[in-house]
């Protein structure tokens, strides 16, 4: 076979790129290949790391090279959630990850160094060596601020691609590796035997925030019967029409009673009231925006 037909089987598996050794196992001789530089058939990407001229210059061609450069890399961080269809990331700079005495410098990739390397997890995406799921979290705790790993989590764990076990057991594994103590709590959280605070405890917490003069009348555990289903509230301010509960339930809990709780919000709401909904960690830690956020929503409602 021409050594040009059997460099476009190397290139097409690779996005339009391929490295110089791949190029010579073919039979390019080194005249073949200046000739090719030269004549612009081939593109340099880095060191030793070419593309086809004619491929097209995509996100891909760049991860390809990238890991072409770095032998033995996987794709790690934000590329790795973007090839995870994770929502909200993009291919930006490719992010690559190497053992702990691989250089790290590239003109094509941010580059992480890990001392796990070779105990590192990863699967296929799009023909690409990258980071499994849990692996990524893992690694993306050190950048990312803890609400944005709190939807990662409960995404990924809604969808079932990982398990509350398997973050805590890699996170023992990575010891003391950089955003641990913010991943930590989380899964704690999310375990089954996560605490669940005490009923009066919870109420405790929501009456004091309603013990504010901004705050008209309520009524405590108020009963409604819709045509679908029977609840009875945490709380009625009647004034606003509005309907506030406090979730204090395990994550695993709150999960499977998720339907329950759609379907008592939409009869709700189909009768003109609105549900606002707390759950402990707010109620505890961030018991002013809980405040700012009922009162805006209160006034909202008087106006209509």
């Amino acid at each position: 076979m021409h050594p040009d037909r059997a460099l476009d089987e190397f290139a097409a598996r690779q996005y339009g790129a391929f490295s110089l050794s791949q190029a010579r196992s073919v039979g390019f001789t080194p005249k073949m290949i200046e000739t090719r530089r030269t004549n612009g058939a081939w593109i340099r990407m880095a060191q030793s790391v070419y593309a086809l001229g004619s491929a097209p210059p995509k996100w891909e061609r760049q991860v390809s090279a990238a890991l072409l450069a770095r032998r033995g890399s996987i794709v790690a961080g934000r590329s790795a959630a973007f090839l995870h269809d994770w929502a909200g990331f993009r291919p930006v700079r490719p992010v690559i990850m190497v053992g702990p005495t691989t250089n790290a410098r590239s003109p094509l990739a941010r580059v992480i160094r890990s001392g796990h390397f070779n105990d590192v997890p990863w699967v296929r995406r799009r023909g690409f060596p990258v980071t499994d799921e849990v692996e990524t979290i893992v690694t993306m705790a050190r950048e990312l601020p803890i609400d944005q790993l709190e939807r990662i989590m409960d995404n990924a764990l809604a969808r079932g691609s990982i398990a509350v076990r398997e973050v805590a057991d890699r996170i023992e594994r990575r010891g003391g590796a950089p955003g641990l103590g913010k991943l930590r709590p989380i899964v704690d959280e999310r375990r089954e035997d996560a605490y669940q605070p005490p009923t009066s405890e919870l109420e405790r917490f929501l009456y004091q925030l309603v013990d504010n003069p901004a705050i008209p009348a309520s009524t405590r555990q108020m009963p409604f019967r819709f045509e679908t289903v029977d609840a009875c509230v945490d709380l009625y301010i009647p004034a606003w029409r509005l309907i506030v509960e406090a979730d204090g339930r395990r994550w695993h809990t709150r999960k499977a009673d998720m339907e329950l709780d759609r379907r008592r919000d939409n009869e709700a709401t189909a009768h003109g009231l609105a549900v606002l909904r707390f759950t402990w960690k707010t109620l505890t830690m961030e018991p002013n925006g809980c405040l700012e956020t009922l009162i805006r929503t209160g006034k909202v409602r008087s106006v209509s």
